[in-house]
């Protein structure tokens, strides 16, 4: 296991839990779409919206019922992938892919009913944003990413500061309902929108992202590896010094630093891939300002 781990690890920076994680999250968020969202021609936000609109005008144009949101999805996603390998990173590359290829396979081969399983267009919004919410939550937690608006917001957010991934993802979003509304009425947009927001509420409840918290971390060794990590794979700086342990009288080395808890957990993974003797101490929701990027992790 420890092997599969370290392999995971080299290629995705995941274990086979986050798979594990990820593929159930996956497993949520297709399924809500498909038999809640989609029955009732609601149109979600982010790259997947643009999808479902693209489907709907081909379908239109054509007389031919075909579901190809799924397709369209990941044919808009390639040249955003191969941005991402360049501007943010490999893994984050890596593990965007796995995760946009299985979601395609995914939204094509579960069945759509012909009608809606619930006669309330309400309820269908309110269980369909919940159960994409949760999925999405379980994608976010273990450090997936669906790509879409993600990698475009992510690079903005490293290049501009002040600018954020929400930020981005809302005036997207604003934009798809728009022209749902214009090309298929006032109620779908509405139905779509309040969808969104309760995806948005179910993400934010189960998933703290952008939450900041500090990390002290004590080691009998120096600290080269993991302040490589820190400085590498987090772009974070740190503070060390060496202190003395009272119980055993020995040279500890201390290693503080401030990020988010989304790269807490890549640090903590980090730290259990490496099997050194350390010792961790973290604080959440701590007040962190001046020189301090909150973005999301590569």
């Amino acid at each position: 296991m420890n092997k599969i781990n370290a392999r995971l690890y080299k290629i995705f920076k995941w274990n086979v839990s986050e798979i594990i994680q990820n593929l159930v999250g996956l497993a949520i968020f297709c399924f809500g779409i498909n038999i809640f969202v989609e029955p009732n021609h609601l149109y979600t936000g982010g790259v997947l919206g643009l999808a479902q609109l693209l489907n709907r005008f081909i379908n239109d144009l054509t007389s031919i019922d075909a579901y190809l949101t799924g397709t369209i999805y990941l044919l808009i996603n390639i040249p955003l992938l191969i941005t991402a390998y360049f501007a943010i990173s490999k893994s984050f590359c890596a593990r965007t892919l796995f995760t946009v290829g299985l979601q395609t396979l995914l939204l094509d081969i579960i069945p759509i009913p012909s009608t809606p399983l619930v006669s309330d267009i309400l309820t269908n919004v309110i269980i369909g944003g919940a159960l994409v919410g949760v999925g999405i939550a379980f994608i976010l937690s273990s450090t997936g990413s669906t790509g879409g608006t993600d990698i475009i917001g992510i690079i903005l957010t490293n290049k501009y500061k002040g600018f954020s991934v929400g930020k981005f993802a809302l005036a997207f979003n604003a934009i798809i309902f728009g022209i749902s509304g214009i090309l298929y009425g006032l109620p779908i947009m509405i139905y779509s929108i309040l969808y969104s927001l309760i995806e948005n509420f179910s993400i934010d409840r189960l998933h703290d992202q952008n939450v900041s918290t500090c990390a002290t971390i004590f080691t009998k060794k120096p600290p080269k590896e993991i302040i490589d990590f820190i400085v590498k794979d987090l772009d974070r700086g740190a503070t060390c010094w060496e202190g003395t342990g009272i119980y055993d009288n020995t040279k500890t080395y201390i290693t503080y630093i401030a990020l988010s808890r989304y790269e807490l957990h890549k640090l903590e993974k980090f730290m259990e891939v490496t099997k050194q003797d350390i010792f961790l101490v973290k604080n959440d929701f701590v007040g962190v300002d001046g020189n301090f990027k909150k973005r999301l992790s590569k």
